[in-house]
């Protein structure tokens, strides 16, 4: 095969020749590789500064579910008590098979809640002052879950999630992370709220409905007071009936009167506390411009070997 005027040949490359043709071409080499890490390093440089700020939630203190403690109580003994009287069509009992940790509850629904990209779409959509997010958003034409789905989440150490802490990264021309999360951790917790309220008022109003309907059955019978349970003459437990309206209807009314006073607390009871454990601290996310600066020289210098290539190619 006829060597040919550059590098090539019977399929072998020659060194020699390849880097006698680049050093020929240095000048041009050096010029493209160099405007290419200069536009990196322009690039990273006027590249919108990305920062970072995380915030920690805490629980509600205790007290503030302490007067409806006894609304997520299971009675274990009307469990029983169904079991022995699944045939009684007037079985009426209390066990609304609720979580007993009704702290816990609330907590791990203020997760799912902060947590919820849903929730985050319905805050900046309501919030006054995120304007300017809200031009980005429509300009870039990207909704609100899909900007905040990578900038968004738990805090990890090591792979390692940290409880109740999250974190926010942002570009300060578009909003003030810090302000954003702490104003997003009030929009959780009232929300949250609502919620929890909900819940405990679906359960009294069902127990005062369930409580009435037997007080109703006992006026019929004319039962005022109690059955108690008493011992017969060998000393063994009778067992009286246990179902609810069996409790008579002095027992019935006062109980109905106690839920409906605590309904009337519920309704006014704001669960006021501070949800805030560490307010968000701003962090800046260093941006390395040399790290660009040498990715342009890389692209220079392979875009070069091409142009160079084509060059060789054309003489030939």
């Amino acid at each position: 095969m006829k060597k040919n005027n550059t590098y090539i040949t019977d399929d072998d490359l020659d060194l020699g020749e390849l880097a006698r043709i680049l050093w020929r071409e240095k000048i041009l080499i050096l010029s493209i590789s160099v405007i290419c890490g200069l536009l990196g390093y322009l690039y990273a440089s006027f590249k919108p500064e990305e920062f970072k700020t995380e915030i920690k939630i805490k629980s509600p203190p205790s007290r503030l579910f302490e007067p409806y403690a006894h609304v997520f109580t299971n009675n274990s003994n009307n469990n029983n008590n169904n079991n022995n009287n699944n045939n009684n069509n007037y079985n009426y009992n209390y066990n609304y098979n609720y979580n007993n940790n009704y702290e816990g509850l609330f907590n791990s629904n203020f997760k799912l809640n902060f947590l919820s990209l849903d929730n985050l779409e319905i805050f900046v959509e309501e919030s006054q002052d995120l304007d300017t997010l809200k031009k980005y958003l429509k300009s870039r034409n990207i909704s609100t879950q899909q900007y905040f789905a990578t900038k968004f989440g738990e805090v990890k150490k090591m792979n390692i999630i940290i409880p109740n802490a999250y974190f926010l990264s942002f570009e300060k021309e578009i909003l003030d992370g810090s302000v954003f999360l702490n104003k997003y951790a009030e929009f959780i917790k009232k929300k949250n709220i609502n919620e929890f309220k909900a819940n405990i008022k679906s359960i009294i109003e069902n127990r005062i409905n369930i409580t009435e309907n037997a007080l109703e059955i006992a006026k019929l019978i004319n039962l005022e007071n109690p059955i108690l349970t008493t011992p017969n003459s060998q000393n063994q437990v009778v067992n009286e009936p246990e179902t609810l309206f069996y409790k008579g209807a002095k027992v019935l009314l006062q109980n109905t009167i106690i839920d409906k006073k605590l309904l009337q607390k519920l309704e006014g009871d704001q669960f006021d506390y501070n949800p805030i454990l560490e307010k968000g601290v701003t962090l800046k996310i260093n941006t390395i411009s040399s790290y660009f600066f040498l990715i342009g020289l890389f692209i220079g210098f392979f875009l070069s070997c091409i142009i160079i290539f084509f060059k060789s190619s054309f003489k030939e």
